[in-house]
């Protein structure tokens, strides 16, 4: 639990500032997101809030889509399994990659594109249950998996609201190290400027 609740949490935040980074436009969704929702104000998020945040959501699972933080996970099956011409037995420990199963072109079109989309309702509700598997699935998945998404949630906001992530990084240069859990190699290279502060944005 220890794991699950800091070291794949802040990866995964890594990611997504990262990620926002890198897609300006997109960082400029949350943020007006997060304005519509908050204001030009210091007020502390409040319950409530944490539901509005629909695109940023969004924005989070898609980061979860191309970085999951738990590169593979096993399951022992229970009866034989027939997939095409190969057959599993029964108690055969079955290993399972969110990486390689979250770029399955049949499941997310363009895979390898950072899109916030693929996880709108109508996109979500057109997929298998089990092709997002970044908190694995079934009965024994991640238990913190409402924790994790609230406590990302809040965190986002609090950077967000009041600074602006950049990098010259580019998706091409994102290279893996697999440990136990999957990072970056050297490291999340992000610079954040304050945000100027505005008592009138307009928004479309």
């Amino acid at each position: 639990m220890t794991v699950a609740g800091s070291d794949t949490s802040a990866i995964s935040e890594c990611f997504c500032i990262l990620l926002l980074a890198i897609h300006q436009d997109i960082q400029d969704k949350v943020y007006d997101e997060i304005y519509s929702v908050l204001g030009d104000s210091d007020r502390e998020v409040i319950p409530e809030d944490i539901f509005r945040f629909k695109y940023l959501e969004m924005v989070l699972k898609e980061s979860l889509r191309l970085f999951p933080p738990g590169a593979i996970f096993s399951r022992k099956i229970n009866e034989n399994v027939k997939l095409t011409n190969f057959e599993l037995p029964k108690g055969s420990n079955v290993f399972v990659s969110p990486y390689v199963t979250h770029r399955c072109p049949q499941l997310y079109p363009d895979p390898d594109t950072f899109n916030p989309e693929n996880f709108s309702a109508e996109n979500e509700a057109n997929r298998h249950k089990f092709s997002f598997l970044a908190f694995s699935g079934g009965p024994r998945g991640c238990l913190g998996v409402k924790y994790a998404m609230i406590s990302m949630k809040l965190m986002m906001v609090a950077v967000l609201r009041r600074y602006s992530v950049h990098t010259e990084c580019k998706m091409s240069e994102i290279e893996m190290q697999i440990d136990l859990l999957a990072k970056k190699a050297n490291g999340y290279p992000i610079t954040i400027r304050p945000r100027e502060r505005t008592q009138d944005r307009t928004f479309a």
